[in-house]
């Protein structure tokens, strides 16, 4: 008679024990279901927000694209006029504001409109500083160059020469004019400075989208 409640016993243990290992193996599967949805989940948004910034990246290079096309367009049309313009063309703005630093330019510059106003050139025009002039750059931005005049005539030149310099085609803008001797003879020691514009680089960069 004490057999069978002991077998019975056994046997709602061994349900219960099964039926433990059935919720236990329930509960990982349903744990390792949960990780891998949102492992795979942070990976698609991930993906998905990268592929949001390269779309975006293109979309920036192409309006970039589109605006130089019609920059160019619009060029082409108003080169020709500016070309037949006698005191606006190219020549006349390349003199202007040159593209690269040139010393020996500058001070023949320098030195005709000296002879212009009928005065001496005595020095150069500064320091050469051809060695660390900017040859090239991304933007356009003009550069400025110090200019260190001396200068001799007589005082109706001198004024002259002044006045030559602030009406030139390259701007010149005098910062301080000293001025020395006598009656006959004026020297006058001028600091000045004038302008190049380097030339913009075009060059086609590649940018990696993280």
């Amino acid at each position: 008679m004490s057999a069978k409640p002991l077998s019975a016993i056994q046997n709602k243990r061994e349900m219960i024990s099964r039926a433990n290992s059935t919720v236990f193996i329930a509960v990982t599967v349903s744990a390792v279901i949960v990780v891998f949805c949102l492992i795979s989940f942070r990976f698609l948004w991930q993906k998905k927000a990268y592929n949001d910034r390269v779309i975006s990246a293109k979309i920036k290079a192409r309006k970039q694209i589109e605006d130089n096309s019609v920059a160019i367009d619009q060029l082409s049309e108003q080169f020709p006029d500016l070309q037949r313009k006698a005191n606006n063309n190219d020549k006349t703005i390349l003199h202007s504001l040159p593209p690269a630093y040139d010393y020996a330019a500058l001070v023949t510059s320098m030195e005709f409109l000296a002879d212009q106003a009928g005065v001496k050139l005595d020095s150069g025009v500064g320091e050469d500083v051809s060695a660390s002039a900017i040859k090239e750059q991304n933007v356009s931005a003009p550069q400025e160059i110090i200019l260190n005049l001396s200068v001799s005539g007589n005082y109706e030149n001198i004024v002259k020469y002044i006045d030559v310099l602030e009406k030139s085609i390259r701007p010149v803008i005098i910062s301080t004019a000293d001025f020395s001797g006598g009656n006959s003879e004026i020297k006058a020691t001028i600091v000045a400075k004038t302008y190049y514009q380097p030339a913009r680089t075009l060059d086609v960069s590649k940018e990696v989208i993280k």
